[in-house]
């Protein structure tokens, strides 16, 4: 056994179950890549540990009923950071229903990412991807979710649109200024009908907020269907939304 083979063994059997992991938590050194590759594999084949993705490893928790998946949190990390840098963010059904928007869970995890990959299945997770041409900081993850939320809204189940943008509205309202003036710069990199349903809801509901640069990027003569009564965005035709 190789000093590398063996060095990875151990600190594998020290981690706590559970544990997910890469080549930087095990401190290996470039010029060992190509063996720890090897070692890792093998104790992938003896199901000591599963990989998750590409140098992303997962040493699973046993028990009687067999090995657990990792916690969600857990693996969307392994699916968003590459060399300790946030690639993407968890959006879809799961963000969704923790957003209040709908009751209905899923067993698909929806990655938003600029460069996405073919729909798999890892560790009893369905995992999907979207792309997203934006760059953003871990903290714009919260208000890129609620982008996401807008721009699906006529397709979020178990709920309508009405319902979607009241709450939405008050999860914006739970933000301090200077993250909702964040918001519609992130919204600049989104689809017009996104841009322009934002910019009507910031209008109508926070008038400190300038929304200006939205008006400014959408044609006058697109028009967006959202499903959102007038009741609920009286300014709504201003913005070109039926």
């Amino acid at each position: 056994m190789s000093s590398i083979t063996e060095m990875i063994s151990k600190k594998v059997e020290i981690m706590p179950a559970g544990s997910v992991f890469d080549y930087a938590r095990l401190e290996i050194a470039s010029d060992q890549f190509v063996t720890a590759a090897q070692s890792l594999s093998r104790l992938t084949r003896k199901g000591v540990i599963s990989r998750l993705s590409k140098g992303k490893y997962y040493k699973p928790q046993q028990s009687k009923f067999g090995n657990s998946r990792p916690r969600e949190s857990a693996f969307v990390d392994a699916l968003t950071i590459r060399q300790n840098k946030r690639i993407g963010y968890l959006t879809g059904l799961s963000v969704y229903n923790q957003l209040g928007l709908t009751s209905q869970v899923s067993n698909t995890l929806v990655i938003a990412t600029a460069n996405p990959l073919q729909p798999k299945k890892i560790e009893g997770y369905n995992v999907k991807y979207v792309r997203r041409n934006v760059s953003f900081l871990d903290d714009d993850i919260p208000l890129l979710q609620l982008l996401d939320a807008l721009r699906d809204i006529k397709s979020i189940p178990d709920s309508n649109p009405d319902d979607s943008l009241k709450i939405l509205t008050a999860r914006i309202a739970d933000l301090p200024k200077v993250k909702k003036e964040r918001l519609t710069t992130l919204a600049l990199s989104f689809n017009p009908g996104t841009r322009a349903l934002l910019g009507a809801l910031i209008e109508n509901n926070f008038s400190g907020v300038k929304v200006s640069k939205l008006k400014q990027s959408i044609n006058r003569l697109s028009v967006f269907e959202t499903g959102v009564s007038s009741e609920v965005l009286p300014n709504k035709q201003s913005w070109n939304l039926i």
